[in-house]
This record gives C-alpha cells, sequence and structure tokens, in this order.
C-alpha cells in the first residue's frame, strides 16, 4: 500500500523530468530519473517467502478453561527489517496471559515466536487466524500488509453444572442390572419395607431384631436398581436467544442436558437427545464415551434459530420412546401452544415427564436491567403456563438465572 511519502517521491520524479523538458536542462531530466529508478525497484522487489506454523496445546476444551497458542514465523528468503506481527482470535475470548501481536527486527532466517494464553469462556467451534504481517520497505514509500491464511480450528464443548447426582427414576425396568433405583421391590441395596418370612427368602435378608421383638421371621426389603431410558429434548428455538451472549435460555439449557446425560451414564443408564429448533436433530439412546462424545458435538454446535414446536420434535422422536421411560424437556416454553397437549399425551402413556424451564422473562429483564409493569405481566403469564403444565402431571422446575442447577434438580425430586 503506498502511504503519503510515496506521493512525495513521485513528484519529485515526474517534477524535474517535465521541468526539464521545458527549460531544455539535462541535470533536471537525470533527477527525475534518479527517483524514478528508486521507485521502480521499490515496486518490483521480490516478495519475501514467509513460513509459519501455529500449535494450539490444548484444542479441545471446556467452557472457562483456558488454552495456549503459540506462533513461529520465519523469513526464509530475505531480512524483513521491523515487523509488526498481529495474530488474529475469536471474538468470545480473552487473552489472559501474553499478547498476540508483536514488533520485531527479522534478518533472513531468523524466527519469531509468539505465544499467549486464552480463556474460553463460550461453547463453540473457532478458528484462529489469519495471521497479519506489516511492514514498511527499506525507503519507506511502500506499506506491505499480508494477511497469511494459517488458521487453526478449536472445539470449546459446554461445561458440565456441579451437581453430586441427578435424582431421575423410572417405573419402566429393563433387562439389564443397572444403578438407578426404580420403585420396584428386590434385591438392591437401598432399604424399602420389611415384611413376613416366606420359604424361598434367603437367610441372609432376615431382620433378626425385629424377629426376636415380634417373635416371628420377618425379612427386609430394598428397591431394585435396574437400567432405564432417558430422552432429553432440548429447546434450540430463535426464542431461547433471549438474554446476553453468555446468559440465556439456550445456554443454560445445552450445560443442563450434558450434565443430566453425564451423571445418567455414569450409572449405566442409556440416554438419547432431541435438539430442536431450525431443524430437529436427533442422537437415539445409548450410553459409554462414544454416546457422550456425539451428544458434546451436537450440543457444541447448537445455535438458536428457528420456530419448530414441541409438537414435531416428538413426534420425530416417537421411535426412539421406551414405554413409560422418563422424558425430559428443557425449555423456556415460551411461544410454543404446543406444550400442553404434547405434555398430557405423554404422561397418559405412562411417561414420567420432567421440565426443567429457564425463564426468559428473567433473563430479558437481567439483560435489560428493566423492571417495569410489562414484566410483571409476563411473569404473571409464566407462572399460569407453569401451573397448567403441573396439572397434567409433569413435574415443572422454574429456572430463574441466579439459581443454581443442583437447587434446580432437587426441586425437580419434591
Amino acid at each position: 500500500m503506498w502511504n503519503k511519502k510515496t506521493g512525495m517521491y513521485l513528484s519529485l520524479a515526474v517534477a524535474p523530468i517535465i521541468l526539464g523538458l521545458i527549460l531544455q536542462d539535462p541535470q533536471f531530466i537525470v533527477l527525475g530519473i534518479i527517483f524514478s529508478v528508486l521507485m521502480l525497484l521499490v515496486f518490483f522487489s521480490p516478495q519475501n517467502r514467509i513460513e509459519i506454523e501455529r500449535t494450539v496445546t490444548n484444542p479441545k476444551i471446556f467452557e472457562g478453561e483456558q488454552m495456549e497458542v503459540v506462533i513461529r514465523i520465519k523469513s526464509v528468503s530475505r531480512s524483513l527489517g521491523i515487523v509488526e506481527i498481529y495474530d488474529t482470535i475469536p471474538s468470545s475470548m480473552k487473552i489472559v496471559r501474553g499478547s498476540n501481536k508483536i514488533i520485531a527486527n527479522m534478518n533472513k532466517n531468523e524466527e519469531v515466536e509468539l505465544r499467549y494464553l486464552v480463556e474460553c469462556p463460550l461453547r463453540g467451534y473457532y478458528n484462529f487466524g489469519p495471521v497479519i504481517m506489516r511492514r514498511s520497505d527499506f525507503f519507506g514509500l511502500y506499506d506491505d500488509k499480508r494477511s497469511l491464511e494459517e488458521k487453526t480450528t478449536v472445539v470449546v464443548y459446554p461445561r458440565r453444572l456441579g451437581v453430586d447426582e441427578v435424582p431421575i427414576d423410572s417405573k419402566y425396568r429393563k433387562l439389564h442390572p443397572g444403578s438407578i433405583t426404580m420403585r420396584y421391590v428386590g434385591s438392591g441395596s437401598e432399604f424399602h419395607s420389611i415384611r413376613d418370612y416366606l420359604p424361598q427368602d434367603p437367610f441372609r435378608s432376615i431382620n433378626w431384631k425385629v424377629s426376636a421383638r415380634l417373635r416371628k421371621l420377618m425379612v427386609n426389603q430394598f428397591e431394585t436398581e435396574d437400567v432405564f431410558d432417558v430422552l432429553i429434548l432440548l429447546d434450540a428455538r430463535e426464542k431461547t436467544a433471549i438474554g446476553t451472549q453468555l446468559q440465556n435460555p439456550l445456554e443454560y439449557s445445552v450445560r443442563a442436558a450434558v450434565t443430566i446425560a453425564d451423571h445418567i451414564m455414569k450409572v449405566s443408564n442409556r440416554v438419547g437427545l432431541i435438539t430442536y429448533g431450525e431443524k430437529v436433530r436427533i442422537i437415539p439412546p445409548g450410553n459409554g464415551d462414544m454416546q457422550m462424545a456425539s451428544m458434546l458435538a451436537l450440543l457444541t454446535e447448537t445455535y438458536a434459530g428457528g420456530s419448530t414446536t414441541l409438537r414435531y420434535a416428538v413426534e420425530r422422536a416417537t421411535p426412539f420412546l421406551t414405554p413409560r421411560s422418563p422424558v425430559i424437556v428443557i425449555s423456556p416454553l415460551n411461544e410454543d401452544r404446543s406444550v400442553g397437549s404434547v405434555v398430557r399425551e405423554l404422561c397418559a402413556k405412562g411417561h414420567a415427564v420432567i421440565i426443567i424451564s429457564p425463564s426468559p422473562v428473567e433473563f430479558e429483564r437481567m439483560a435489560t436491567g428493566n423492571y417495569s409493569v410489562r414484566y410483571s405481566m409476563l411473569d404473571l403469564e409464566r407462572r399460569n403456563q407453569l401451573s397448567q403444565v403441573r396439572s397434567y402431571g409433569a413435574k415443572v422446575v422454574d429456572w430463574l438465572p441466579d439459581k443454581d442447577f443442583a437447587q434446580v434438580l432437587a426441586e425437580v425430586n419434591m
């Protein structure tokens, strides 16, 4: 890019030649030719060959964690002189140590290292780059600004929320043993009740203290622990983006889904995930590390958009609904008239429906700082909606922005 100094040299090149031709003075013409040759040498000077390498020490992390970026730039063809180097980073990331720009004097075959540490507060797939390099020629006539298209893709997964347990059970037993409590009498580890001894009962189940007091044999009964399927439906409609970039119903919902799925699969149960917004995306029920990796990948790239209803999502989910299994809906429930009828039908079929609902009213009020009468009316409408859904047999929790997720789960079990 030519600068103001270039214009001055161009005048010094053209003006003497014109003046020399007018005055018939060869000295002015020679002076103009000298400046013209100088500018041509700058213009046709060969481009520098540059090698660049970016290394990210931990390219796959969770929200709130940090990653280190190291860039090495080397001038191969000839000396670069004084250069300014700047690495482009995603706007949502924050540098916590070091710097993503440097000014250095680079000679031929000399290497410059740029090292910095960034914090990643928001999930998603991100690109580092390009690297911007800016320098001037020896005479200061031309500013060389280059974009070195060296990009590196990193992944920031949604973080798990800190909870000790997820109190979700089922009345539908499956054939394979697990460790989620269901309300059936069996040979589990949680005490259920005491009853009279039967000939087929093992002697180790006899409660000798109670038997001595009642003067007849009594046995302990325990709750059976079996595997079951859980289906999570996550609302990703455009309406879930209410609030700030970091605090909105969708971000809270994504973290809740990751936390619930992780805890349920850790105790040998199966989890399926369905997101609905711009379109419906389905991960059938399963467990294990591959299942968790698939869920993390889907939730990482889930963004607010579209207006798909809960009704349509449940219709698409029908092939993956185990009879009478728990169904967890994570949604603000706003502007979806199908919610009531869908919940009523699921409960009628014997599904344990749990609705965790981040409050869009409170997220909007928190973002705007406005406490007008309008918000009071919206809050009243929302309370009426949640009460109506509860009347159909679902467990509903109103999740306010300042409410800890462990407290939300505790309310599910109330």
